[in-house]
């Protein structure tokens, strides 16, 4: 049950008695919490008119403390700062933004004239979010890994091959293997096609920093 103190605390008093920021308050006054709880009241957040999202935005915004369970939210959830950057939340680690190798361009369907990023290694295509490059409307692609793109940066080279036996065409042939890939070659899977476009080529490429 989420409770509004009478200094206008929230907590929850599943996992709080007393309110925690009032406690802390108290402690450090040495006054004792039952003279700054007498007038809390149980109370709804629809009834004071916020959202849910409203208290998370206020939470993260600030930098203040979760008035649900009292814990110090970390900085870097807290820090909404763009410096060009992917930016990790603190949820899934570091996620800076890789070096682009090269792009995919959609030239057809809803998503026609749209490019997408290539990075070193795999770049798997398919529908689901957790793709590098995500092609949500064709239905003919399959949900995970229809495809990958690959940059060896060793052999400076681009590869595409087809992953779990799906289709999938090479500038109009069907891919039986691996295959190395070309300036503008096409790339045919599902009803969508790409021209694929090299950025690290020759002397143009990333060093390790």
């Amino acid at each position: 049950m989420i409770r509004r103190c009478s200094k206008g605390h929230w907590y929850d008093t599943s996992t709080n008695k007393v309110c925690p920021h009032c406690k802390l308050e108290s402690e450090k006054l040495g006054i004792g919490i039952q003279d700054v709880e007498e007038d809390d009241r149980t109370i709804s957040i629809a009834d004071v008119g916020l959202s849910l999202g409203d208290e998370l935005g206020a939470i993260i915004g600030n930098s203040v403390g979760n008035p649900i369970t009292g814990t110090a939210i970390p900085g870097s959830m807290a820090s909404g700062e763009d410096d060009d950057k992917t930016i990790s939340f603190g949820f899934f680690g570091d996620t800076r933004q890789q070096p682009v190798t090269g792009w995919l361009v959609c030239m057809t369907g809803n998503e026609r004239g749209k490019d997408y990023r290539l990075h070193a290694g795999k770049n798997f295509v398919g529908r689901s979010p957790s793709m590098d490059v995500v092609m949500v409307d064709d239905k003919k692609i399959s949900r995970e890994k229809h495809c990958s793109v690959i940059y060896d940066p060793k052999s400076d080279s681009f590869y595409v091959a087809a992953e779990s036996g799906n289709l999938v065409y090479l500038n109009d042939e069907l891919l039986e293997s691996t295959e190395e890939l070309e300036q503008e070659d096409k790339i045919t899977i599902g009803d969508t096609s790409f021209i694929f476009i090299p950025f690290s080529r020759g002397k143009r490429k990333w060093k390790n920093e």
